[in-house]
This record gives structure tokens, sequence and C-alpha cells, in this order.
């Protein structure tokens, strides 16, 4: 299983390896003010990867490795923070259209989501994924094969498995970014990232409803590196923006 920073081809193996990491790519990142009380700082490099962190007077920050998407937005309604990074939204088949599925997303921009009130009733959302486990098929006919339970998946499914509890009586439980899925790869090269001079894949993949998102993967978890018309599923961190101005702007 990858980490969410190896996706994106970050070695970190302690906390104040990760707080090092923190303190640099904030220094070399892009500062945008949300308001008086908030800003955040955007670090994305030329292979995609990027670095979000998100601080507010008095109550901390949030840090979010993600992916800059590369692929047409889809249409969301109905966002609202659930907690710092992660809301919930209906994820649709187009602007005004039909409901696909509920998703959690931790967000780029949540808390300029949050200056405006915590909540918009539409919005475009680029949509990214950071691999926690994967597995690769050839072709769709790889990918039935290898599914030997009662239950058979299509080779683009999407569970947003995030946004119910594993256990209903949980009383502190709330949604959290993850789904799983599996999709096409419609496109995919080994990028490298500039500052920690590691390789990590990064596929354009078309799940549920034709929806596509780019998506990352640690090189360690590849059995090989995807090509158009591959299949690819597991458990995914799910990333993105709605590329919101803040109240200040």
């Amino acid at each position: 299983m990858g980490s969410h920073l190896e996706a994106i081809g970050f070695d970190v193996e302690s906390r104040e390896d990760f707080k090092e990491l923190i303190r640099s790519l904030t220094r070399f990142g892009v500062h945008r003010r949300i308001s008086s009380e908030a800003s955040l700082t955007v670090w994305t490099d030329p292979s995609g990867a990027r670095f979000v962190t998100q601080t507010r007077r008095q109550q901390g920050s949030s840090a979010l490795p993600c992916i800059a998407g590369s692929t047409k937005e889809v249409a969301v309604g109905d966002v609202h923070l659930v907690s710092v990074d992660t809301a919930m939204m209906e994820l649709l088949d187009g602007p005004g259209g039909d409901l696909l599925c509920p998703i959690a997303v931790d967000l780029e921009d949540s808390f300029v989501l949050a200056e405006l009130g915590g909540s918009v009733r539409k919005g475009s959302l680029s949509l990214a994924a950071l691999a926690e486990e994967v597995d690769l098929h050839t072709d769709q006919e790889n990918y039935y094969a290898s599914q030997t339970g009662d239950a058979q998946f299509s080779a683009g499914f999407f569970i947003p498995s995030g946004t119910f509890p594993a256990n209903p009586e949980q009383p502190d439980w709330k949604p959290s970014a993850t789904a799983i899925f599996a999709g096409e790869v419609l496109r995919c090269s080994m990028q490298i990232n500039s500052f920690s001079g590691k390789e990590f894949c990064l596929a354009t993949v078309r799940t549920i409803g034709d929806v596509t998102l780019d998506v990352a993967i640690a090189k360690k978890d590849l059995r090989w590196v995807p090509v158009p018309g591959n299949i690819i599923d597991g458990q995914f961190f799910l990333t993105g923006s709605l590329g919101l101005e803040s109240p200040e702007a």
C-alpha cells in the first residue's frame, strides 16, 4: 500500500521529515490570501505533483498532497464541508444533470469554501486521485476473469466507500475522501518529482459515467507501467479543487 506522498514521488520516513517537507514546499509555493484570518500556499511541480497548505489564525493548518488535474472538470452539486478539509457533494453526469453518486473529496480550497459559509449549491470540480491500493489488468477480459467471488463489478464501477461508516454505531464518524473504483487507462506516463527526484506514475482513467480523472500511483505499487486499454482498480484518496474565489479577491 502506497502512502499519499509516495503516490506523487515524495519519500518521507518520519514526522520530522514531513515537517521539513512542509516548510520547504511552503517556501517555494505560491501564496494566496483568503481573508484576514486565512491563507493558502500552493506548490505545483512540472510533473503534476502538487502540495497545498492552508492556514487559519488560531485554528492551525492543513497539508494536502494532490495532483494538478488535467482532465475535464466534473459537475457537482450540494457541496458542503463535513470537516476541515473534506466536503461531501453529489457527482453529476453533467451540469444540472442526474446524480451518479455522492462522493467525499479533500479540497485544495476547503478554507475558501469555509469563508464562503461552508457550502455551495453547485460547482465544477477538478477531480484527481492518489492510489492507496491498486491492481492492473491488461484488458477488460482479464479484469473480469480476475473476479472470483459471487459479486461481479463492471470495469467502470465506482463505490464512494468513504461516505458510509464501516460501523454504523460509531457516534463520531465523519466521511472520508476515499473511494473504490475501476476504470480504463486512456493515457499514462512516468513522471519525475523535481523536488525529490523520484518517479511516480500518472494515469488518466475513465470510470463511472465517462468521468475522467488523473490518478497518481507510487512506482513501487506498479506491476508494470500502464498503457491505454489497461483496466486499473483499487482504493483511492480523492482530491480536487472547486476553483473558488476568496471573499477578498
